[in-house]
Formats: structure tokens, sequence, C-alpha cells
């Protein structure tokens, strides 16, 4: 349920905002925050850590001029690794890679928007975990 209640939030502030806030790599990422909210790819440092370190190489890519399907590829391999690397890691930021590079949305919209979602997951999981007595997030960072 928390799930649903989740990527409802999503599409509620997509409607008010008139974007489209459910994506997804976000759908991905509500499953996992919500379905084993004690994983550590769960927790916010991978959540927001993953999905903002995919943005900040798949725009720093795309201002280099590289586009198409082979630069998604590279992009979405210097993400993972760096997630790895800053243990970040995150599965679905690796979606967040490869639809940035297939669809080129402009950074200053995109990225706010992105992260706006991920703290409403966050959000949604934190209050759902403190209703049913359980921890969330066992760690911030």
């Amino acid at each position: 349920m928390t799930t649903s209640v989740g990527l409802t939030v999503l599409v509620a502030v997509g409607v008010l905002l008139h974007q489209t806030v459910l994506v997804p790599p976000l759908a991905a990422t509500a499953a996992i925050v919500t379905a084993t909210p004690a994983s550590p790819l769960a927790q916010p440092r991978h959540v927001l850590g993953g999905h903002m370190l995919s943005c900040l190489v798949c725009f720093t890519v795309l201002a280099f001029g590289w586009r198409g399907p082979w630069a998604a590829a590279v992009a979405c391999g210097i993400a993972c690794g760096l997630v790895l690397v800053l243990k970040a890691a995150h599965p679905p930021a690796m979606a967040t890679a490869v639809m940035i590079m297939l669809t080129h949305p402009p950074a200053h919209r995109f990225v706010p928007l992105l992260a706006a979602g991920l703290v409403l997951l966050i959000v949604v999981q934190t209050v759902s975990s403190r209703l049913q007595r359980e921890v969330y997030p066992q760690t911030w960072w």
C-alpha cells in the first residue's frame, strides 16, 4: 500500500505542477524504498546520491555534445562506477541515467523535479514506518 501512496503523491504533485514527476526510475525507487526499507539501497544516501550522481554524470556528458545510445551506455557505466565508489549505489538511478541520455531533458527542470520526487518518496516511507512503529531510514548518510 505504501508504494501506491508514494506513486500517487508523485502523480498529484505532477498534476499540480503540470509536469511529469512519476517517471519509470522513480517507480522502481518507490518499490525498493517501500518494499525493502531496511535495505542499504533504500536508504536516503543511496536514493538521493545515486540519482543525483547519475544526473551529474549525464548532464556533463550531454554538455560535451555526446548523444545517442552509445553515449547512454557509456554515461550509465560511468554513473554506475561513480555511485559504487562513493557508496551510493541505487540501481534505479541507472535507469535515470539512460532516460536522461536518450531524452535530453532540460537540467534546470528535470533535476529539481527528480529531487522533489525522491524526497517525497523518502517522506512517504518515513511516515509509513513511523505509523507501523518501524525504523526508516536506518541511516541518513
